[in-house]
């Protein structure tokens, strides 16, 4: 009988994309389901990389691929996150945020290095 009246009481949450149920505590506290929240991030990060040239998003997906850059500090209010990546050749590293990168290509500012546009991959998803 109990659980009956614990079922009358709970609220059902549904996807803000589809309107399917939520029954994953993960799904429900993000709004979407897994298929809605995946094609929610492929359309942010295309908006995201759409200014880049496709090179340096390939650069930066295989970057992402090599597990080449790693989280050092979370993004928070205010604050974008930081990650420490690692050189083409593999024999150097640096600081990247969405921003800016310290690498000879983040320091001349010309043009996007591949690390920032991982950064900011990564920032989206």
């Amino acid at each position: 009988m109990r659980e009956i009246e614990m079922a009358a009481t709970q609220t059902t949450t549904r996807c803000t994309k589809c309107g399917r149920v939520l029954r994953a505590a993960k799904s429900i506290a993000d709004g979407y389901g897994r298929s809605c929240k995946a094609k929610v991030r492929a359309a942010a990060k295309a908006e995201a990389v759409a200014g880049f040239k496709p090179a340096t998003v390939a650069k930066a997906e295989l970057l992402i691929a090599d597990n080449g850059i790693v989280p050092i500090r979370p993004g928070r209010a205010g604050r974008p996150p930081v990650f420490r990546v690692v050189s083409s050749r593999g024999d150097a590293t640096y600081l990247t945020a969405p921003q800016a990168c310290n690498c000879a290509a983040g320091l001349r500012g010309q043009h996007p290095c591949c690390h920032r546009v991982a950064a900011i991959i990564l920032a989206v998803a």
